[in-house]
């Protein structure tokens, strides 16, 4: 277990504050030595004025919790004697188990401290030192998160999701649940080397594959389409945690928005979403009122699906036909006729800009 979480564990048990130190090896055998110093059970010490236990040992140091004569009782300098004497002993019988419940504690920390700060709105507050992971989010870093529709996610452990993305990353990675979603935090590294290995590729077609890759593990581990993947780019985790744990849910929740099959969402195939969404709702409400002419056609299937397909494939009329199943030429009837009852041609740069914004605010206004 950490020794600052320890600490804070006996100052909730005693209520009385505990002060962590770090003490020479020859100066902790110096106080052993003395008359006026008596021995615990645990290997601790009870001096004139103070209470020293002996946490962990180094081979030239002692990390100690201490606590002042004048603010513990006899009977609570044993109950902390008894604690740390039976932590120890846990940590003998079942090692591992402890370690995996410790790894869990303090990614449950982060991850209360971060909401925290979200419901605070304070965005920009650097990782404070008390937090125990965080000598883990020092360097640049890959953030992800992961997010389950509602009972989707209930077979999902942290242990079990912990060890499914480390043998997908093979490397360190920092996993920290967020109560409905899962922060996931992988070195930099990972994507210098990808980049190593795909030299023709973009860095975000590397990330878009990385992506690719992680979810259909996680959906292939535990079944069902009810997960979805954010990413972003490059963060130095220690002072932008918070921020870009708001910025992932918001592409997630822009994502779902306006592409309702995709379930990977990025912030780059998302711009002009982005853009769209930040558009206060009264503005948009009114943009839609003054262009309600058309309205109908947004209201129909079969035109949101194919101005939906056409816009993903860049207008390409080859490649939309192929990708809805139909023959070249009825997709071609079909955007004549849009042309027809709108006056707006999709083929063209501005129209194709324009209706893909109707299309947009449609969407959103839809759901307001």
């Amino acid at each position: 277990m950490e020794i600052k979480i320890l600490k804070q564990q006996v100052e909730q048990i005693i209520g009385i504050p505990i002060t962590l130190s770090e003490m020479d090896r020859s100066a902790w055998s110096a106080l052993t030595e003395t008359e006026q110093s008596v021995m615990l059970p645990s290997g601790s010490l009870r001096l004139q004025d103070r209470y020293l236990w002996a946490w962990e040992r180094t081979a030239s140091s002692v990390h100690v919790l201490e606590a002042d004569n004048s603010v513990i009782t006899e009977n609570e300098a044993s109950l902390i004697d008894l604690l740390l004497a039976s932590i120890r002993e846990g940590h003998k019988s079942d090692h591992k188990t402890s370690s995996k419940r410790d790894d869990e504690s303090r990614s449950l920390q982060l991850g209360e401290w971060i909401l925290g700060e979200v419901e605070r709105d304070q965005y920009n507050n650097p990782v404070p030192d008390y937090i125990a992971l965080k000598s883990k989010i020092q360097s640049s870093m890959l953030p992800f998160m992961l997010s389950c529709d509602h009972g989707t996610g209930q077979g999902i452990s942290f242990s079990k999701l912990n060890k499914l993305l480390r043998s997908f990353f093979g490397g360190e990675m920092v996993l920290i649940p967020l109560r409905e979603d899962w922060l996931i935090l992988v070195s930099e590294s990972l994507l210098m080397d990808l980049r190593e290995d795909n030299d023709e590729e973009a860095e975000d077609d590397v990330l878009d594959a990385l992506c690719q890759g992680l979810y259909e593990l996680i959906s292939n581990e535990w079944g069902g389409g009810g997960y979805h993947l954010a990413a972003y780019e490059p963060i130095e985790a220690d002072h932008s945690l918070v921020q870009v744990t708001v910025s992932l849910r918001e592409i997630l929740q822009i994502g779902k928005l306006f592409n309702v099959t995709e379930h990977i969402h990025l912030p780059w195939k998302l711009q002009l979403e982005r853009i769209v969404y930040s558009i206060p709702g009264h503005q948009r409400q009114r943009f839609i009122k003054e262009t309600r002419k058309h309205d109908a056609l947004f209201e129909d299937e079969e035109t949101l699906t194919t101005l939906d397909t056409f816009f993903q494939l860049d207008c390409n009329v080859s490649e939309t036909a192929k990708r809805l199943y139909i023959h070249r030429n009825t997709l071609i009837y079909r955007i004549d006729k849009f042309k027809q009852e709108t006056g707006l041609d999709v083929r063209t740069f501005q129209d194709a800009v324009l209706v893909k914004l109707k299309l947009l605010l449609y969407k959103v206004t839809k759901r307001d």
